[in-house]
């Protein structure tokens, strides 16, 4: 009797099946522009809700700078990454590895060696790979890095929940803006929120929360709601020479630990009811970003 990874085999020339085949909901954590810690909430989330008893699959999709393994702090082999996957060298269930608080991990492709293959048809191949992971995960959460490319519009296509994570900074807020502006287009059952990370103050966190919401509401006629906010980590006196960015698992009893798993029971409810649903509200326009700002 095959095992599950002869079944994924077998299935690595079969086109991406419609978003209602059976399979773990998928939820993709991008950022509007590099540097606001997309790939720090995809792994703490992932952790958070892998916690609570969830079997969840973190899956680096980054295209550049690919390092959430460095950042959750393991060691992978050399030819069990995305881009092995993509390439057709391995399955992506013999490439998982053990991740934070129980999840598995799907290494990003490697910075060395040929460049890996990031076309459709290769892209194909990981979703449905992906998809037939049912038997084995309840939840996928894949970091797709920061931007919009056909790459990162395919996941958003076929997720439950996108996830769009800012900061308080005006350029960054503008670029989330245009990120969900470009992204909805070719959305049809996908959730889109925001989550605000690095949160300085309750009351900054709602402006930038009120800005984007308004705009989405006003401009593209679509409801885009906000995740629980994640804190900042303090100054780099306060947290000495650590540079590394925090980790749920290590300070569960922080404030930013206690903000993550907040986080986490928030997604996992909004999973459960079924409310993961977009509001569209007459045709969408098309307006610049620079109408957010103030």
């Amino acid at each position: 009797m095959p095992d599950q990874a002869e079944h994924l085999r077998q299935l690595v020339t079969v086109a991406v099946p419609p978003a209602n085949v059976a399979g773990p909901p998928m939820i993709v954590v991008t950022g509007g522009q590099g540097g606001v810690g997309a790939t720090t909430v995809a792994m703490n989330l992932a952790a958070a809700i892998a916690d609570r008893g969830e079997r969840v699959v973190l899956v680096d999709a980054a295209r550049h700078h690919a390092n959430l393994t460095q950042l959750v702090g393991i060691c992978p082999s050399n030819d069990s990454t995305l881009g092995d996957v993509l390439s057709g060298k391995i399955a992506a269930a013999d490439a998982l590895v053990p991740g934070p608080s129980g999840s598995m991990l799907l290494a990003g492709h490697s910075a060395s060696g040929s460049r890996p293959d990031f076309s459709r048809l290769a892209q194909q191949r990981l979703l449905v790979q992906l998809r037939a992971m049912k038997d084995i995960a309840d939840l996928l959460i894949v970091d797709t890095g920061s931007g919009l490319s056909p790459w990162t519009q395919r996941f958003w296509q076929r997720s439950r929940l996108v996830i769009v994570v800012t900061t308080s900074d005006d350029i960054a807020v503008m670029d989330t803006y245009a990120a969900i502006k470009l992204g909805i287009p070719d959305q049809v059952d996908a959730d889109i929120r925001l989550l605000v990370n690095r949160s300085e103050s309750d009351r900054l966190t709602a402006r930038v929360e009120h800005r984007l919401e308004t705009a989405c509401q006003r401009f593209l006629r679509r409801t885009v709601s906000a995740l629980p906010s994640l804190p900042a980590q303090g100054t780099t006196r306060e947290r000495g020479f650590d540079q590394r960015p925090p980790r749920v698992w290590e300070s569960p009893d922080s404030p930013f630990g206690h903000a993550t798993l907040w986080l986490g029971q928030a997604v996992s409810d909004l999973l459960d009811t079924g409310a993961t649903r977009p509001s569209h509200e007459g045709t969408k326009s098309i307006q610049p970003a620079v109408m957010i700002a103030e």
